[in-house]
């Protein structure tokens, strides 16, 4: 159940670009419609500021990074308080969208609004690869990336599995496992309680 979850959640990875390009087409062409409007001198000679090209920079980082803002949506997965597999898939799903956005933004800011146009193949790599990679890793009850950065990864739900969910019998080292390793409160209160259950709470 935990895997599906997690599995459906880069789902929002594969769609977003349907909203993401157009509202970056959006902010764009209004920003440049003022920044027309405004009519900013270009360089007149050696050592004055270009402060169109300036300007024209400023534009970029706004348009990427709004059109970015439907990527929010990752924080509701990334903020789950039932299972930490979700948790952290979310925020693994939440950095490769970070990935797809500082691309166009760092390209934008060197090269100007041509640089977002040329960052569209590496995006596609990204979109395709990116999105296939987490959806497996989450298939297979991995998070490889949270690992990477150095974060202790959950047990996957191969491993463990919550007492009230499962409807089975547990392990018993699972469930100290849960009790010693699980950032969930829950989680951990739903394992001390099975092992009570059990008579076996001074195991721990």
């Amino acid at each position: 159940m935990e895997r599906k979850r997690a599995c459906r959640w880069y789902l929002w990875l594969w769609l977003s670009p349907l909203l993401t390009v157009p509202t970056l087409l959006i902010l764009r062409g209004s920003l440049d419609t003022l920044i027309w409007a405004m009519a900013l001198p270009s360089r007149a000679g050696s050592g004055a500021v270009n402060y169109r090209t300036i300007v024209e920079r400023v534009a970029i980082l706004v348009a990427v990074l709004g059109s970015a803002l439907w990527h929010l949506m990752l924080l509701i997965p990334a903020r789950d308080k039932e299972s930490a597999f979700v948790r952290w898939h979310g925020r693994q799903a939440l950095l490769i969208a970070g990935v797809r956005t500082a691309i166009p933004m760092l390209l934008g800011l060197l090269i100007g609004g041509d640089g977002q146009w040329w960052s569209i193949p590496v995006l596609l790599i990204i979109w395709l690869g990116g999105t296939l990679w987490g959806q497996r890793q989450a298939t297979r009850g991995e998070c490889s990336l949270m690992r990477r950065f150095g974060q202790e990864e959950p047990l996957s739900p191969s491993q463990r599995s919550a007492p009230a969910l499962s409807g089975g019998e547990q392990d018993a080292q699972v469930l100290i496992e849960i009790v010693r390793f699980s950032r969930d409160p829950e989680e951990r209160r739903k394992a001390v309680a099975e092992l009570s259950r059990r008579g076996m709470v001074e195991t721990l």
